[in-house]
């Protein structure tokens, strides 16, 4: 009974995620670029769906942390998914293009549109992290999620599809830390409960 509680409780708070996440940030920050109002509207639910992926990204994850078994069908799932919406949302959105911006704390304004965005960045990135996590060392994580950064921010400049900025950089590669620090985490808990169940 009680993990039937835990796992509704864990469902709302997912729901308020979900809503929280793509109805006062993501939304509002990505409408301020013409090309995705564009593409948004061609789809009349776009913020719903968003919301329901976020909403059972969430829940599975807690429901597989509750139930200590991770499913490579969940993984495979939602990182498709992501990396879709990541591809579109980083190579899409640009106002400018083949620009370079060298301020690394660009972000640190009194603008709520500009701080949302930064804080979106941030979020961007913590899933690719904690794939990153999964497998490698720390010094190999930190090279990796570098390499793929600044490969992505090349790849915009070149391709006329973005800018180059620093403060991108930085912000994406506080996201992928995060990720890989609660992967970590989830990982440490799971060989300790493993361990001592054998």
């Amino acid at each position: 009974m009680a993990r039937l509680l835990r796992c509704v409780v864990a469902f709302v708070l997912s729901a308020v995620i979900g809503v929280g996440l793509i109805q006062y940030i993501a939304y509002p920050t990505l409408s301020q670029y013409d090309r995705f109002i564009h593409m948004m509207d061609r789809f009349a639910y776009t913020k719903e769906t968003l919301m329901v992926f976020v909403l059972m990204s969430c829940w599975l994850f807690y429901l597989q942390i509750e139930f200590k078994r991770f499913s490579a069908i969940y993984l495979y799932l939602f990182y498709s998914v992501y990396l879709f919406l990541l591809f579109v949302v980083l190579f899409t959105k640009a106002p400018q293009y083949h620009t370079f911006s060298w301020e690394i704390f660009d972000f640190v304004v009194k603008d709520k549109k500009t701080i949302l965005e930064a804080m979106l960045n941030v979020v961007y990135f913590i899933p690719l992290g904690g794939l990153y996590g999964l497998k490698t060392k720390w010094w190999e994580f930190i090279l990796v999620a570098l390499l793929t950064i600044v490969g992505i921010e090349t790849i915009q400049y070149v391709f006329y599809i973005g800018t180059f900025a620093l403060s991108d950089i930085l912000l994406n590669f506080i996201g992928c830390i995060i990720g890989y620090l609660i992967c970590l985490k989830l990982k440490n808990q799971f060989m300790k409960k493993s361990s001592a169940t054998t």
